[in-house]
């Protein structure tokens, strides 16, 4: 039997590599659908703007909350915003069962609505704003989720610019991999690697070798003066940070 050229092996890699990422497939963060391609986070502007503005509708009722946390998230069944207040170590969820054909963000619109008629009703038969927000605070209380899991984390990953990523995707790295230490010596571990398939004297194609070493000299400045974005968020669910008054999407 023949054996594959070099060249015929990194072709047929990158092919089953594109297959790969093409069947992948992500679920839309503002209402839970499951036919994105890979590298998309919503499935259409509009369904994104929808949550956002959902969300910013919430705020008014976060802040008669005192709410220092808060979290949104869904399933198939309910809407779920849980709160943590500035005075309580405990959260108090808030949920409301999913409507058949309408989206989070629509029954997310419904809870918030709801619960702010029942905040106003309590204030008209008790005359306290106080006691309005304590009580629903109590009437949703719960001790089975743990204060911790509404805190969003500071999450920090590499920032490139739109040929740094052409040349990450060139070496074959990951991100993960240049948050280490070590990003210098994987950033060259790479080349050396491709180099050996690349290289004309190898049987390699010369066109892709000089973009291999183009690929590796802009990794190398890179790494000289590395770039990251930090933000706090929470993996797959929406935060909120009161000393902001600002919602993140999932991680």
């Amino acid at each position: 039997m023949r054996n594959k050229s070099p060249e015929l092996e990194i072709m047929t890699g990158d092919l089953i590599h594109s297959r790969k990422a093409g069947r992948k497939k992500r679920k839309c963060l503002a209402c839970g659908a499951n036919s994105l391609k890979a590298g998309r986070r919503y499935c259409s502007r509009e369904c994104r703007e929808h949550v956002l503005w959902v969300l910013s509708l919430s705020k008014g009722l976060l802040k008669v909350f005192n709410a220092r946390y808060a979290a949104f998230s869904f399933n198939d069944e309910y809407v779920m915003l849980d709160v943590l207040p500035v005075w309580s170590k405990e959260i108090s969820r808030f949920q409301y069962r999913r409507t058949s054909g309408k989206k989070p963000a629509e029954d997310l619109k419904s809870l918030v609505l709801k619960s702010a008629e029942e905040w106003y009703r309590i204030i008209d038969e008790k005359n306290s704003k106080s006691y309005a927000s304590l009580f629903l605070l109590k009437k949703n209380h719960t001790t089975e989720i743990p204060a911790e899991s509404i805190k969003p984390d500071r999450k920090i990953k590499p920032r490139f610019s739109k040929s740094e990523k052409e040349a990450l995707k060139f070496l074959r790295l990951k991100i993960e991999e240049l948050l280490s230490d070590g990003h210098v010596q994987k950033i060259r571990y790479s080349y050396k690697r491709l180099a050996k398939i690349y290289h004309p004297d190898v049987g390699g194609d010369e066109e892709k070798f000089k973009k291999l070493n183009e690929a590796h000299h802009q990794m190398l400045m890179w790494a000289e003066n590395p770039q990251f974005t930090a933000r706090k968020a929470l993996v797959g669910t929406w935060s909120y940070d009161g000393s902001t008054n600002r919602w993140t999407p999932p991680l």
